[in-house]
């Protein structure tokens, strides 16, 4: 690729620096987001590890960075008056929210009880935390798969529309055949685009007669913990949230949240072969027309059986100097085009 790390320069969790390698041959063609004609315009590029978003602001400000990569929402408004400041939405698609069921055990194996949640789900209450109220930071999407990508329908609209009936999902969840087994949710305490829905379902799931235990801890340990296929007895999980980039997740192939694949699938281990069967069906489309009319097929059979429920779209802002040009948009950081103005 372009560029090469320079291992002898790292220092973790503080630094990381990248030089230009004058061995690539880029293509001649413009970038078109990773596609296309790669082309570094700087000789040396630093990557500082700032946690504290004020000290990132601050830095930022004074001009002792370029470019910071994902601002806090409500520092926002203060960057975009900021002179010497341009302040951007980074992806047109931006990145999905989602709460994943555990489906090997109890209480989340219950496909009624699944569907239960999902009526009783606010979008907008979900967004709303992560983008600092902000709502154009934001979109309801009732659908399974990033909306405004092609061939994409909210086919959940019937079942997620606003708004929200709290009474009618007490009731589902009684249907459902529920007992009253622990529902356990792991929450990230240090993930500010997701820290607030796990507590959000909590306390909604509460709401609607669900025995929840939220169980709070920083991201790496939430990870590892989801990878545990054991019940909650023995320090499983029910629940957890995350959020997805559109562009990973935008076709039946590449949508994880939906795929049917069991064990070897993603974590929750969700299984459908109807799914599994017409995600080869789409690859094999002749048409786009066909194509569409399948992933239509796989999107109702996903509502009816909710493997993944869907909290909404967003959209993160980077900010970065006005001396930088040719930034392109994308669901990461693309450091080539980029020149010094």
């Amino acid at each position: 690729g372009p560029w090469r790390f320079a291992q002898s320069q790292y220092d973790s969790g503080s630094r990381a620096v990248y030089t230009r390698f004058d061995g690539y041959q880029p293509r001649p063609e413009a970038p078109d987001w990773t596609s296309g004609g790669k082309q570094v315009h700087f000789e040396r590029m630093e990557w500082s590890i700032l946690p504290d978003a004020a000290t990132a602001a601050g830095a930022l400000q004074a001009g002792e960075v370029d470019w910071w990569e994902q601002i806090l929402p409500d520092l926002a408004p203060a960057l975009a008056r900021r002179r010497g400041v341009r302040v951007e939405r980074s992806d047109p698609f931006g990145l999905v929210s989602v709460a994943r069921f555990n489906h090997l055990h109890p209480p989340f194996n219950n496909q009624a009880l699944r569907r239960a949640v999902l009526g009783a789900i606010s979008q907008r209450d979900l967004m709303l935390p992560i983008v600092g109220g902000d709502e154009a930071a934001f979109r309801q999407c009732l659908a399974l798969f990033p909306c405004g990508m092609p061939g994409v329908n909210e086919v959940g609209a019937d079942q997620m529309r606003p708004p929200r009936d709290l009474d009618a999902a007490r009731a589902a969840v009684r249907a459902s055949g529920y007992g009253g087994e622990r529902a356990v949710i792991i929450n990230p305490t240090d993930f500010p685009s997701i820290t607030p829905h796990g507590q959000l379902l909590a306390d909604l799931m509460r709401r609607i007669g669900i025995n929840v235990d939220l169980q709070e801890m920083d991201w790496g340990a939430s990870l590892a913990r989801r990878a545990s296929r054991e019940p909650v007895e023995r320090g499983g999980w029910s629940l957890a949230c995350t959020n997805w980039p559109s562009v990973s997740i935008a076709n039946p192939a590449m949508n994880a949240t939906i795929r049917g694949q069991g064990a070897n699938g993603w974590a929750g281990w969700y299984e459908n072969a109807e799914v599994e069967r017409l995600t080869r069906e789409w690859l094999d489309a002749p048409t786009p027309e066909a194509a569409n009319r399948t992933l239509d097929a796989i999107h109702r059979i996903s509502f009816e059986t909710v493997p993944t429920l869907p909290l909404g779209q967003f959209f993160h802002r980077h900010a970065h100097r006005d001396t930088l040009t040719g930034v392109l948009p994308g669901s990461v950081a693309y450091f080539w085009n980029v020149r010094r103005a």
